[in-house]
């Protein structure tokens, strides 16, 4: 990896940048009045330490108060670990342009005031994050990127890695036309031309046009000042939804559950990332993309504790015109006082590609083998020898325009087989804007991966086919490879792959709508599982013998909140684990072998951080789970021994989700990909491996 620039460096990159430079200083208004306190501020960090921890976070959003509302608590994360963080925000949010006070009389609009005030509650909210003082100074300059592009940087004072980009685009045309000139249509039409708005209080002092190719170039300039590790960025294909009286349109786009603003924000960063992946010369980065309004159409995921943290940057963010100094205004006055619970986005944080982690098991010569996705290939890592603990750089795979998270699947003939899904076309119409499943084969044991070749797609209708999810295989015991992917309408579809290498064509196995998240296992008589969480229970589809179908087959479950996890233990039985909806406390139940009612297991344990979880069968009888807390880091519990489970924490900062398995000696590892874009690994104490 590149040595990490200084903040200072990257700032002086930016001005080498501009045409014209200037600065002025701005601080912060009193935070609006809290019932709440922010849970576990961080320290102060020393200035020349401050954005030193070796990763680099680059996230892109429509709107200001998106990464708010939508990716935190990670945001917060980043800013403990001391990394650097810069937030591009694409266009102004200038909406109507009334920036109401609850309980006040309604305001005149005034665009260019509106967006001036959001900017600074977004500095409000980020000050209170990094350094825990909402009044912590900034400074503002107007920067001018290479295609002529004027943009707004706010650095917070004494850290110089936590910077906040405004390109202004305006979010509605003159007279509150969106339809023309909005985000959507710049993306869908490369000859529309649209333009800047120029904020209240902003150092850009002129507005600018900008076309579709002009804002792709920003988004890549961006990215190659500041070469990221991470990538933050939302939603390109969000869920599809059906709007009636139990289901507000709200801001949702016509048949889909998500602002246009975000769906094109997410487009044009996609977009961007492609270009500059393509000439990146540095290590590879992650990305990570996040679900937007979906959070209010499924159960709440996330602890009491992590909500209130959520609700108190964004009442910093909303803050109070009382004692304000800054000219536009100090924050998005109807999001403060706590107003953002009734939303119902505060209390899910919901990654698009839930299950993303490394894939790791021994590999045909004993070694632990893992697999991820990074800068759009899959990466391969592997031990350098069976005593374990050194491992060999990320190595990759091809597979351009790969989602986060993949599926591997080791052969008996030692060759592995990897699925993912891929971006086959990001064009501007939706003809040219496709998705497809996607796998390559080793060519030999501990050879060569092949070239990657498409399963296609089970929707026909390429605006359908966006909606597809991460793929996940299970072997049957008559050697029958079985593929799944949630589809458009929110259910399973699946191929199957005989013995003889044909595969099957798609088929919709019915039943129920499952969230993003799908997990398969074959049990002990060779016979195939598919699990989702839908709204009210655990769904479930099962082989009744090896060489049957796959049916749907109720479970009576509780409500889960994230995609559930199953394991094949040694007695033959199922154990599946999951948090539950609301509380995102975690469930266990085990499905005894031969069995159709699913048991109970006692954990005991109070909820910790969200997401998907991992499991790890013991020597002994006992169950690994692993879960990403609150901290962002990876907590562990044993499950089915005579012991209470009781919370043990690894520290180290989790991108996706965490990965547990057992090397050549029997040793329990846990596996994560980081923030810097590497794999960590670190034995388990005290724990060995069935």
């Amino acid at each position: 990896m590149r040595p990490l620039p200084s903040r200072r460096a990257v700032v002086a990159g930016l001005v080498a940048a501009t045409a014209v430079g200037c600065t002025s200083r701005q601080t912060g208004a009193p935070p609006s009045p809290l019932d709440e306190k922010l849970p576990a501020p961080r320290a102060a960090v020393h200035p020349d330490d401050d954005g030193r921890s070796g990763t680099r976070v680059l996230q892109v959003l429509a709107h200001p108060d998106d990464d708010l509302y939508f990716m935190n608590p990670e945001v917060q994360q980043s800013l403990d670990d001391n990394d650097a963080v810069v937030s591009v925000y694409v266009n102004c949010g200038e909406s109507g342009g009334r920036n109401k006070v609850p309980g006040g009389p309604p305001p005149r609009p005034d665009v260019a005031a509106y967006a001036g005030a959001r900017r600074q509650g977004l500095r409000q909210a980020y000050a209170l994050m990094a350094t825990g003082d909402a009044r912590a100074p900034w400074t503002s300059m107007a920067t001018v990127l290479p295609g002529g592009l004027p943009v707004e940087t706010s650095i917070l004072d004494g850290h110089e890695g936590v910077q906040l980009v405004f390109l202004g685009v305006r979010q509605r045309g003159p007279g509150g036309r969106a339809r023309r000139q909005g985000l959507p249509h710049l993306w869908a039409d490369p000859d529309a031309v649209t333009a800047t708005l120029v904020s209240t209080g902003s150092p850009v002092t002129a507005p600018h046009p900008v076309t579709r190719r002009s804002l792709i170039d920003a988004l890549v300039h961006l990215l190659d000042l500041h070469e990221p590790t991470l990538v933050r960025m939302m939603d390109t294909d969000p869920d599809r939804q059906v709007h009636d009286a139990h289901h507000r349109v709200h801001h949702d786009q016509p048949g889909y559950s998500d602002h246009p603003d975000h769906t094109a924000t997410a487009l044009f960063t996609q977009a961007a990332l492609a270009e500059h992946l393509k000439r990146r010369k540095g290590a590879p980065c992650a990305v990570v993309s996040y679900r937007g309004y979906f959070n209010e159409r499924w159960p709440h995921n996330l602890p009491r504790r992590t909500v209130s943290g959520k609700v108190t940057v964004l009442n910093t963010y909303g803050g109070t015109p009382e004692g304000c100094d800054f000219v536009a205004g100090c924050g998005d006055y109807d999001v403060g006082r706590n107003r953002s619970r009734s939303t119902g986005w505060v209390q899910r944080t919901s990654h698009r590609h839930p299950t993303a982690a490394p894939r790791v098991r021994l590999d045909a010569d004993g070694r632990l083998t893992a697999f991820a996705v990074l800068s759009g290939q899959a990466a391969m890592w592997q031990e350098e020898g069976r005593d374990g603990g050194t491992w060999s750089r990320a190595r990759l795979l091809g597979g351009d325009g790969l989602l986060p998270g993949l599926t591997a699947s080791l052969g008996k003939d030692g060759r592995w087989q990897l699925y993912a899904e891929r971006i086959a076309e990001l064009g501007a119409k939706a003809r040219h804007n496709r998705r497809e499943i996607v796998t390559t084969t080793q060519q030999r044991a501990g050879g060569p991966f092949g070239a990657w070749v498409s399963l296609g797609n089970p929707e026909h209708d390429p605006e359908h086919g966006r909606r597809v999810g991460t793929p996940v295989v299970a072997t049957a015991g008559d050697g029958t490879t079985w593929l799944f992917v949630r589809n458009w309408a929110k259910g399973v579809s699946c191929r199957r792959r005989g013995t003889d290498g044909r595969w099957s064509a798609w088929q919709d196995l019915g039943g129920a709508e499952v969230q993003e998240g799908l997990c398969a296992v074959t049990d002990g008589a060779g016979r195939v599982h598919v699990f989702g969480s839908g709204r009210g229970t655990v769904h479930h589809w099962r082989q009744e013998h090896a060489k049957g179908p796959v049916t749907f087959a109720a479970t009576g479950l509780p409500a889960p909140a994230d995609p559930p996890t199953a394991l094949l233990c040694s007695d033959g039985s199922l154990l599946l684990a999951y948090r539950a909806a609301g509380s995102a406390e975690p469930l266990a139940h085990r499905l005894p072998a031969g069995a159709r009612a699913w048991r109970p297991v006692r954990t005991g344990l109070v909820a910790r951080g969200y997401g998907a979880l991992a499991l790890h069968a013991e020597r002994g009888g006992g169950v690994l789970l692993a879960a990403r807390n609150n901290a962002g880091g990876t907590s562990l519990a044993t499950l089915g021994t005579d012991d209470v489970p009781r919370w043990s924490t690894v520290t180290g900062t989790v991108v996706g989700a965490a990965a547990l398995a057992a090397d050549a000696s029997g040793r329990t590892v846990l596996a994560r990909v980081a923030p810097d874009a590497t794999l960590q690994t670190v034995f388990v104490p005290g724990l060995t491996s069935a």
